[in-house]
């Protein structure tokens, strides 16, 4: 009897050795729905992949789609930690350069072909970047009952006075049209003519916004951009921001404004697994 009682005890440690402590692993949830990513004038800031990585493991593989606003029509699969996302387009500078109008165009053909072959479902959030926050706006318009929730990640909402300061830069990147929109007079256009209050969202969908901060010479984004940004709004405008939007501006009347990332700067916004992380659990 002893020696069958010692046995039980090395059997116990043995197998509860070998399972996770409890708390320790996480269960993922099944989504409602599939995430569709928009990313930024000229793609110029990209998806990090631990925030990539974050957004699969939530997700699940192949639930997770990135779509880039070029002529590309190419759909491949990145491999992200034993996971799939879908990516469709080219990961180039060709993609996020051309009016918020073509852009959301282009990405709407997109999504009906990811909807037809490739298992998008017929209603998807969307988490968007910076101008691709306002393409998906349009979007929202362009598909009426489909977006289900769209979050964007410090998106220009009222404009941002470097569109302005640096609108001669867009010829040397083929972005003229992509640059002009996003001025505050633009924006301001856009926004009367596509008011978050009335956008067509699935089941009474929402806009959410996040923001970040940049702190100086020392952010300096891809290429010191957000540096130089940043120092032009405050010397000239008098004003924080995260290298590109001023702080306040990256949200709007009819938005939920659910977070503001004061560490992160524009591009560690989508290169944070932090951000991805409250994303997930912000969207169910």
């Amino acid at each position: 009897m002893k020696r069958k009682v010692i046995c039980l005890c090395l059997l116990s440690v043995f197998v509860f050795g070998l399972l996770p402590p409890p708390g320790s692993g996480k269960t993922t949830v099944p989504k409602k729905y599939d995430l569709v990513l928009i990313h930024g004038f000229n793609n110029r800031h990209q998806w990090g992949y631990e925030f990539l990585n974050c957004l699969a493991r939530n997700w699940g593989s192949g639930n997770v789609y990135v779509v880039y606003s070029n002529s590309s029509m190419k759909v491949w699969s990145m491999p992200v930690q034993g996971k799939r996302v879908i990516m469709m387009g080219a990961k180039n500078h060709q993609a996020g350069n051309d009016s918020i109008e073509k852009q959301a165009r282009v990405i709407s053909e997109k999504i009906s072909i990811l909807q037809e072959r490739h298992g998008l479902g017929k209603n998807y959030y969307i988490l968007a970047h910076s101008m691709g926050g306002l393409v998906a706006r349009r979007l929202v318009y362009m598909r009426p009952g489909e977006v289900a929730d769209l979050v964007t990640l410090g998106t220009p909402h009222q404009g941002t006075p470097l569109a302005k300061e640096y609108e001669w830069l867009g010829m040397f990147v083929n972005g003229q049209e992509g640059i002009k929109d996003v001025t505050p007079e633009a924006v301001a256009r856009f926004n009367r003519r596509f008011p978050v209050e009335k956008s067509p969202f699935y089941q009474n969908g929402k806009l959410y916004t996040i923001a970040g901060d940049a702190d100086g010479w020392g952010d300096r984004g891809w290429k010191g951009e957000l540096a130089v940004g940043w120092t032009l709004l405050a010397l000239k405008y008098h004003t924080d921001s995260d290298g590109v939007v001023e702080e306040g501006k990256a949200t709007l009347p009819g938005a939920y404004h659910v977070k503001t990332f004061w560490h992160l700067n524009h591009l560690q916004l989508i290169q944070s697994p932090l951000v991805a992380e409250f994303v997930s659990k912000l969207l169910p």
